[in-house]
Formats: C-alpha cells, sequence, structure tokens
C-alpha cells in the first residue's frame, strides 16, 4: 500500500497504555518493532525479513507521536538543569565577591585600621569598668579605712579631754590645797 493511500492512523489506538512514561512508551513501541522482525518471515539466502507493511507503518506512527513527548520532556529537564546550573553560578559568584570584599576590606590599612580601632576601644571600654569597679572597691575600702581613723582620732580627743579634765580638776585641788 503506498504512503499517501494508507489512512492515517491514530497513534494512541494501538499502544498497551501500561507504562505511564513516554520513555517507558518508546521503549514498548520500539520492543514490538523488534518483535515484527523476530517473527516476521525470512527472504532465503539473505538476512532479510519480510514485515506486514500496515503494522509497520503503524509503529512508526505511534513512535513519533510518542517521540515529541520525550523530547518536550528532555528540552524541559535541559532547561530546568541549565537555569539550575545558572542560578547556582551566580550565588556563587555572589558569594566569591562578598568573600572578596571583606578580604580587601580586612587587608586594607583603612580596615585593618577600623577593626584594631573598634577591637581597642572595646577593650578600653572593659577597663575602663574594670577600672571604675576596682575604684569602687577601693573607695570603700578607703571610706572604712577613714571611717576607723576617725573613730581613733575621735577617742585620742575625747581621751586627751578627759584627761585635760583630769588634770584641771587636780591643778584646782593643787592650788586649793596650797591655798588653805
Amino acid at each position: 500500500m503506498p504512503d499517501d493511500a494508507r489512512e492515517p492512523t491514530n497513534p494512541a489506538k494501538d499502544i498497551d497504555r501500561t507504562p505511564s512514561d513516554g520513555t517507558a512508551e518508546i521503549l514498548y513501541l520500539l520492543d514490538r518493532l523488534e518483535e515484527m522482525v523476530g517473527i516476521s518471515k525470512r527472504v532465503p539466502f539473505s538476512s532479510r525479513v519480510m514485515v506486514e507493511e500496515d503494522e509497520f507503518l503503524d509503529l512508526v506512527d505511534q513512535l513519533r507521536y510518542a517521540i515529541p513527548n520525550e523530547v518536550k520532556q528532555a528540552q524541559r529537564v535541559v532547561r530546568d538543569r541549565e537555569r539550575i546550573i545558572s542560578e547556582s553560578q551566580q550565588e556563587a559568584a555572589r558569594i566569591v565577591d562578598a568573600a572578596r570584599s571583606r578580604a580587601e576590606y580586612l587587608v586594607s590599612d583603612n580596615g585593618i585600621y577600623k577593626e584594631a580601632k573598634q577591637r581597642g576601644e572595646e577593650l578600653l571600654k572593659q577597663i575602663e569598668e574594670r577600672r571604675k569597679r576596682e575604684m569602687g572597691e577601693v573607695d570603700v575600702y578607703a571610706m572604712e579605712q577613714f571611717n576607723k581613723i576617725e573613730m581613733a582620732i575621735q577617742e585620742s580627743l575625747e581621751i586627751m579631754e578627759q584627761s585635760a579634765r583630769d588634770i584641771s580638776v587636780q591643778l584646782e585641788k593643787a592650788r586649793d590645797s596650797i591655798g588653805r
């Protein structure tokens, strides 16, 4: 039957649609073609076989129908892969740029100076806080010692005042006893 005389076939009508993805469908159709060749009559004294033209052309039509789905799926996978690679490369470039900028900043005189200044300021702040704490402790200790000294001086003054009074009283008594 010539190609023009052959009726267009519905590619889906003869396929056992047990396999659900396009790859399985194509493999199934290729297996059917291979089976067709295996069970076909051989031409005597050659390695050729005779196949039923209609059956063969139906399988070819079914393959043509199945292949575009596979091609579409493959193209989508390739596009997705290229998009993911592109995004990954952009992200990697961004990370490298950020790391390079940070490294350049840290290595630059200004960056090192700022880092050192910032750390120095933090250390000075810690030292100042420590000094204030210690000064507070020293102040408390000094005040305690001053209070003790003040109390000792007051006690000494009281003793001296009492002694002066006692001496005054004794002098008065001595004058009185002499004047009598």
